[in-house]
């Protein structure tokens, strides 16, 4: 399998779901709906060929403080060729153990796999630890996108909007195997021109991939930045940003880079 694609698979029953890939928050599932089974692309958060690691978290139903006795937990990983989706390669398929339900607050199952990418991106590998910062500079540096990129968004501004995404579009063509293009204005949905931002004290400071990451987040979301439509109704259309900021050198603005 020369150009291999791999998914995070989860199967839940009766609890919400917290996927990490590598120490990144990559999927979060917080409804209360019973089941949930999904097949989760993962190839943009590996930079390079070797091992991988994962964590799952199960946690119980709001206003629940341990887990139900019907929860449970299965994960797989495979891989997809990306020139022959027929081509599925399993690493893993299990249906995880988990004692005394209704004694935990929450579980967590750990693992690594070897993933063989042919390509290597650079990503946050070399960027600066910024979970040793200020945590109220470096938490209004982020909130600062909050408005720079509303104003993007409105505006239709595809020259700055590639000036900032471009290193982020370029890694996950790369991830994916696929050529990378500038985004034109087609990115924009007409209805985008009406959004509004949620007020910035609603987000939380986060951090992953060992400090390297830092972004804000809400409750119920991926870490990034939500926009609401001005006027709710059922033509509006909000849009939720998953982002993650890194910096390059001391001293360098944060950028974005997932």
């Amino acid at each position: 399998m020369n150009k291999p694609i791999y998914n995070f698979e989860i199967k839940a029953f009766y609890c919400l779901i917290e996927l990490k890939i590598n120490d990144i928050l990559v999927f979060c599932h917080y409804e209360e709906n019973g089941s949930i089974w999904v097949d989760w692309p993962i190839n943009q958060y590996m930079l390079e060929a070797g091992i991988q690691s994962f964590e799952v978290k199960i946690l119980p139903y709001k206003n629940h403080e341990t887990l139900s006795e019907k929860a449970q937990l299965e994960v797989g990983i495979h891989s997809v060729d990306a020139d022959d989706d027929s081509r599925i390669e399993i690493l893993e398929r299990k249906e995880v153990s988990i004692s005394d339900k209704q004694q935990l607050p929450a579980f967590i199952h750990k693992g690594t796999f070897n993933a063989k990418i042919p390509y290597k991106n650079t990503g946050w590998k070399n960027s600066m630890n910024i979970e040793k910062e200020d945590g109220k500079k470096l938490l209004s540096e982020i909130l600062q996108w909050n408005s720079k990129l509303l104003n993007i968004y409105t505006s239709s501004n595809i020259e700055e909007y590639n000036k900032i995404y471009t290193d982020r579009d370029k890694e996950f063509a790369a991830a994916y195997y696929i050529e990378y293009e500038k985004n034109t204005s087609d990115v924009f949905h007409s209805k985008f021109k009406h959004l509004t931002a949620l007020p910035n004290d609603l987000y939380q400071l986060v951090f992953y991939a060992g400090g390297k990451l830092a972004s804000v987040k809400l409750p119920d979301e991926l870490p990034g930045f939500t926009y609401d439509p001005k006027i709710k109704d059922e033509n509006g259309l909000g849009i939720s940003l998953i982002l993650f900021f890194h910096r390059k050198k001391q001293g360098e603005p944060l950028e974005i880079i997932r």
